[in-house]
């Protein structure tokens, strides 16, 4: 036995069809495996559980683009190891769920049996820093990155008339800026300094381009979990909205605020406390 059964649907009623050509389909996998190694007949089998399983994930998933699907079950797709029908699975979370098909994934001779995620923050090692479609906010979290650099601090003199020589000096970060609850007045801080510094505990933030990336299982709740960290992810970025209206109404105030958070771990004046309620 092959510890196959038959594909069903959501409401647990057989897919029309498919019954037929999985028989078929194994018929030909005996004649195969009869015909090669033992290794090879292994190969083959765990093969077809595996197409099984994504298919079965694809159902669940998203079920009305499968009773629409007129992909083959057969024939190969783009992607060589598995069939139109998987590659298409592959497209549909590509498209309705998080990015999939890029970064590493571009080689059609690539077996998908276990996926990276493309970083989606500026990398501090390997980047150079884009002023032209960083946003201001998160420009300005870098300062503390980029100690030996002016150009930043350069760059929002020129567009907002920042006085660089009056700003606090930058400290070592205090500890209390790692805390994981903030007062209303320091949480957007904390989390520019998170994000930039990549602990924000979102893979989609936090991962690198320098780094051996993270491979994830193709099983229903970690692609649950990687959609709802992308929509975290973006919202994340979506928050240095009101960081940058700050800049642009204030930049002098907003860097004494960012700097003063950053060496003492409260929003305020150097040397002054705040109250953060």
């Amino acid at each position: 036995m092959t510890g196959l059964v038959l594909a069903t649907a959501e409401d647990g009623k057989p897919i029309f069809g498919f019954g037929e050509r999985l028989v078929h389909s194994l018929e030909y996998l005996r004649f195969k495996a009869k015909s090669h190694n033992a290794l090879y007949a292994c190969e083959t089998v765990s093969r077809v559980v595996s197409e099984q399983h994504k298919y079965r994930l694809y159902i669940e998933m998203f079920p009305k683009d499968w009773e629409r699907s007129t992909k083959s079950l057969y024939r190969a797709g783009y992607f060589k190891a598995y069939s139109e029908r998987t590659n298409e699975f592959f497209q549909l979370t590509n498209d309705k769920r998080f990015p999939l098909l890029e970064y590493w994934h571009d080689d059609p001779d690539l077996e998908l049996e276990r996926f990276a995620i493309p970083p989606m923050n500026f990398d501090l090692c390997c980047e150079e820093v884009d002023f032209a479609h960083l946003r201001d906010s998160y420009l300005a979290g870098l300062i503390f990155y980029f100690l030996e650099d002016a150009e930043i601090l350069n760059y929002f003199s020129e567009k907002y008339g920042l006085d660089r020589e009056s700003l606090p000096p930058i400290k070592t970060a205090h500890q209390n800026i790692w805390k994981e609850k903030h007062g209303a007045k320091s949480k957007p801080f904390s989390d520019l300094i998170r994000l930039v510094d990549h602990s924000t505990g979102n893979p989609w933030l936090d991962i690198t381009n320098c780094q051996y990336p993270d491979l994830f299982e193709w099983d229903k709740e970690t692609v649950d979990w990687l959609t709802e960290a992308y929509k975290a992810a973006n919202q994340y970025f979506k928050n240095l909205e009101q960081l940058d209206r700050r800049i642009e109404e204030d930049a002098q105030t907003f860097f004494c605020e960012l700097i003063s958070f950053w060496n003492t771990g409260r929003v305020g004046s150097e040397g002054h406390k705040v109250s953060d309620e």
